[in-house]
């Protein structure tokens, strides 16, 4: 069921309703397209949309609800993605294939300062002119960035300013610029990851003073690259921009 709450929610000079599917993603999309809301208002697991256009939407078959009742009725369902402040969700899969039957992968743009709860994996990005900074995975499957795991007892910053130490550059102004977050709520026999969340962060070191390794340049990064979970984030033209999401 579509469900809408009333536009109630201030952000850049208007009210805003969020627009929601209780049952699937692709509901909510084909919904959304059908009544003109544009992809760009998606937000992770929600559509923003204006005042102006909330009676068109329930014209359309949108159920007016409470707000109060619009978040139970979504977290009931199972497709509530949490998210803090200044954040917002780039991409979910859910039903990941690559995660055990039922998990879900999301990609989260962030401008918080520090790495989410639950983080295991520190990844580090860097790029200048040369491109970006690369290094081959371990299992032979092809480039990643410089990781590090982030073991117990261990704040995931002191594992950056470590990863920043093994590269030979300055940790002071590393940033966050967002995270993968695994939902997996019944592991199988292979998962390695903490249930039911497990985040993978990435950080942007500054690339002054790596003189060595492999660069990749931007041209070839969609082709080595554009299958990692972490891309859309470091994509060329990604901007990580946070809006106005509730």
């Amino acid at each position: 069921m579509l469900l809408i709450d009333p536009p109630a929610w201030p952000a850049h000079g208007r009210l805003w309703s969020h627009l929601v599917s209780d049952t699937s993603f692709d509901e909510l999309h084909e919904f959304a397209q059908r009544a003109g809301i544009p992809r760009r208002g998606f937000e992770g697991d929600h559509y923003d949309v204006p005042e102006e256009r909330y009676a068109d939407v329930v014209a359309a078959g949108a159920v007016p609800i409470d707000g109060r009742e619009l978040l139970k009725r979504l977290q009931h369902s199972g497709l509530r993605i949490p998210k803090r402040t200044r954040e917002r969700v780039v991409l979910s899969t859910p039903d990941a294939p690559w995660l055990p039957p039922g998990g879900r992968a999301d990609v989260i743009a962030s401008r918080q300062d520090d790495a989410p709860p639950r983080t295991v994996v520190v990844r580090a990005v860097l790029r200048d002119e040369r491109g970006l900074h690369v290094v081959e995975r371990a299992d032979g499957r092809g480039l990643d960035l410089p990781t590090r795991p982030v073991t117990d007892g261990e704040h995931p910053s002191d594992v950056v300013r470590a990863l920043a130490d093994d590269l030979g550059v300055r940790s002071e102004r590393a940033s966050l610029l967002g995270y993968v977050r695994n939902v997996v709520r019944e592991p199988d026999a292979g998962y390695p990851w903490p249930v039911p969340t497990a985040c993978f962060a990435l950080f942007e070191l500054p690339a002054a003073g790596l003189a060595g390794g492999l660069w990749l340049p931007a041209a070839r990064q969609p082709g080595e690259l554009g299958e990692r979970h972490w891309w859309p984030l470091v994509a060329p033209g990604a901007d990580g921009a946070v809006g106005h999401g509730h």
